[in-house]
């Protein structure tokens, strides 16, 4: 009776552990944008500015924003929860720009479309998934003014009509309440806590007995 009052507290408490390390935070540093294109476009249809697009660089990891219309500066000091990432919208139609991303020469070319056409995923109102109309767009035509838009437009345009071809990568999904949201498909620091927890509650058990 007491062997199995033990285990039960050992599952009890090893329960509490992980849920407090599966909603945990983490701090880190954004360093900046690299490669970086500068994009003239617009996320909701009406202002259009240059984007500085590709890979977000942090202290920690590399990443995709996928809040385009939050801030975020470089040299900012974010806390990010760490979020089940079904509770991303197209969280997988995400990760498999990502897998194609990876697979391909990972230029600033291809860092740009993909930024793009993540933010084409989830912020886009339109039913169609085009750089070159709705309000998530990239601005057309002069060189002059948007010298890398239609490289990237019709790039971006390009993985997004191979969505599917793509294998999907496993992503990390970090949120703030107010700085952009970003996925990572590499290691973030997780606490050691559960395993510690339950490694510990198993050699009192073996004492015990």
């Amino acid at each position: 009776m007491k062997t199995k009052l033990l285990l039960c507290a050992v599952g009890f408490a090893s329960f509490l552990v992980i849920e407090k390390a599966q909603s945990q935070s983490l701090t880190t540093q954004f360093i900046e944008i690299n490669p970086s294109i500068p994009v003239n476009g617009s996320v909701n249809g009406s202002y259009f500015m240059d984007y500085p697009s590709g890979v977000a660089l942090f202290s920690d990891f590399q990443a995709f924003c996928v809040e385009p219309l939050q801030d975020l500066s470089y040299g900012e000091t974010v806390t990010y929860d760490i979020q089940d990432v079904s509770s991303l919208a197209n969280s997988l139609i995400i990760a498999k720009l990502i897998g194609g991303y990876l697979k391909s020469g990972q230029t600033a070319e291809d860092a740009a479309a993909v930024q793009w056409a993540i933010w084409e995923v989830v912020a886009e109102q339109s039913l169609t998934r085009s750089h070159d109309d709705g309000n998530v767009r990239i601005s057309p035509g002069d060189l002059t003014v948007n010298p890398h838009g239609p490289t990237i437009a019709a790039l971006g345009n390009q993985y997004l009509s191979k969505i599917d071809s793509f294998d999907p990568v496993t992503l990390t999904f970090l949120h703030s309440d107010t700085r952009q949201d970003v996925v990572t498909w590499q290691v973030v620091p997780e606490p050691a806590t559960a395993g510690l927890a339950a490694l510990s509650a198993l050699l009192f058990f073996r004492r015990r007995r």
